[in-house]
This record gives C-alpha cells, structure tokens and sequence, in this order.
C-alpha cells in the first residue's frame, strides 16, 4: 500500500456510506476522496465498493478490509496515545456488543456515567444474542454470558454472576400447583428459549444432590427474546427459568413468585473481552475500567 491517507478515506467512506459525507469528515473534496479510493483499489487490485447512481456498499473483499483497517488503525491509535501518556483524554468511536436483556437492564443504566467522564469517547453499541467474534467483526469490546470457549485470543475479565431463577405468575400455580423437584417439570407448561443462532432450545440447569443436572422442558410456546418470555410468565403462560436480573422486579412486586429455589445451579458469570494485543487503545481501556468499577452496582442488580 503505497498511502496511508487512502487508507483512511476508505474507512470514512465505508462508515459514512457515502463519498460526500466522508469528504465533509475529511476536509477534502469530494473528487479527492473517490480518487483515493480508487487509488486503494488499484493497489490492491481489488474492488472494494459497490457503486450505483443512489448508493454504495462494500463488496466482500471490502469488508474483509475494512475489518483489517479497523484493527490497524486501532493499533496505530493505541501506539500515539501510549507514546503520548496521559497528555490526551480517550475519545473517538467504542463499539461494543452485549445481549439484549443484560444490555438493557445493567449496561443501560452506566451508560450516563461513562459518557459524562468521557465525553470525546462515541459510543456504538449493538444488542444481540449471537456469538460475536471481534477479531472478524471489528468490535471493541464484547460483554460474555456463561463459559468461555474461544478466549485464547481475548482479555477476559469476569464482571459479576448472577443466579437463573424458576418463575411463574401466582395465578399459574394456584391452578397447576408448584413442583417441588425439577422432575416434576414435565408435568407443567414451560416457555421455552431459542437460541437464535443455533435454533436450538437451551435445557433448563438445576443442582440436584451437589451435582448439576440439565433438563428439556416443553411447552407450546417458544421465544427467541428473553423480554417476551418475562412478560408472558406474568401473563400466567406457563413457568420459565431466566436470569434473577429480568425476574427481580415482577417477584418484589408479586407479579411472578420463585419456585424450585433449593436447586438454583451454579451462577452464571458475566465477562468484558477485547482482543489480546500489545497495544489497547485507550478508549477501550478506558470503558473496560469503568465498567469494572461498577461491580457493587451490577451487583445489586444480577441478584435477588
């Protein structure tokens, strides 16, 4: 690659989507960004855009390096700010990716905080239950449920745990009664969760005899949204096992009651990863402090 700067108004152009909008982000003409662009292109011997008379979007080979630019650029971002130190503040665009549920109920509510200490960082967050990859998808910061199985290229570290609860609105058990051993769950209508990128059910976890025990459960209604199957537990659907974080304010306020508590399984842990390199821009490490410092808060809110 023979400039830097085509580099970068490649990356402007695949962000804004448009040639016009990075010109005005770059300070350049509109003329002097297409020819960078097709300068890159020429370099790589490759087509990176997609280009009609309304629109532009990345070809394959075009998000492929968009994705490598993002780290580089990162790298090169971290490489200033650490040979700067503490001289400048953290700031430009975060992008982090967290499940709905969890996003919405205990990282919604930080999110004040951290943009009122850090007012020049840009936050760019994406909520949904699929397994993200942030080397392939150019994520800054990824929020992990459960096990870690693909950490060997990621910084992990464990924010809090919080209990999965059996729930059931009063009206339910008043007309089906209450099970006393997950065996009895058979018996019993239960709302099933979908995993949305595997299509599977996930099996219900128990501690039976000092040991965990998984079950399948049916019912005749199935969720892909942990929201949804919270509100139709209250609504007296059936009974469902879901994080104490979704179920805490319907039992305080008697909406949904807790059954099978002597077996509540092990706690599930919740985790900050970013990608293991040798620089860590500092608006990354910058979100990553700051959420670790809220421990006692999320705390409060993962437990019952």
């Amino acid at each position: 690659m023979k400039s830097l700067s085509n580099m970068l108004a490649f990356v402007r152009v695949a962000e804004v989507q448009s040639f016009a909008q990075a010109s005005n982000v770059l300070g350049l003409s509109t003329s002097a960004v297409s020819k960078a662009v097709a300068r890159l292109e020429a370099d790589l011997g490759v087509k990176l855009f997609h280009r009609t008379t309304r629109s532009i979007s990345l070809t394959t080979d075009g998000v492929r390096f968009y994705e490598g630019c993002q780290q580089v650029l990162g790298e090169l971002e971290a490489l200033e700010a650490e040979i700067q130190g503490n001289r400048v503040a953290p700031r430009g665009r975060l992008t982090v990716s967290v499940s709905p549920a969890f996003g919405r109920v205990c990282l919604v509510p930080m999110l004040k905080g951290f943009t009122q200490a850090f007012p020049d960082i840009t936050l760019d967050i994406s909520m949904d239950d699929r397994l993200i990859d942030p080397a392939e998808q150019g994520v800054d910061v990824v929020i992990r449920i459960g096990n870690l199985n693909d950490s060997a290229s990621l910084i992990a570290r464990q924010l809090v745990t919080y209990p999965l609860v059996v729930c059931s609105s009063p009206s339910y058990l008043e007309q089906h009664g209450t099970p006393q051993h997950p065996r009895q769950l058979q018996q019993h209508t239960c709302l099933n969760f979908r995993n949305r990128s595997t299509g599977r059910f996930y099996l219900w976890s128990f501690a039976v005899e000092g040991k965990t025990e998984q079950y399948a459960v049916s019912g005749s209604v199935v969720f892909d949204n942990a929201d949804a199957i919270v509100r139709s537990a209250i609504a007296g659907l059936g009974m469902s096992q879901m994080p104490a974080y979704l179920a805490s304010e319907a039992i305080f306020s008697g909406n949904l009651v807790e059954v099978l508590s002597p077996y509540r399984p092990p706690e599930i842990p919740v985790w900050t990863c970013y990608l293991n390199r040798r620089f860590v821009a500092p608006r990354i490490r910058a979100f990553v402090e700051f959420i670790a410092a809220q421990k006692e808060r999320l705390t409060a809110m993962t437990t019952l």
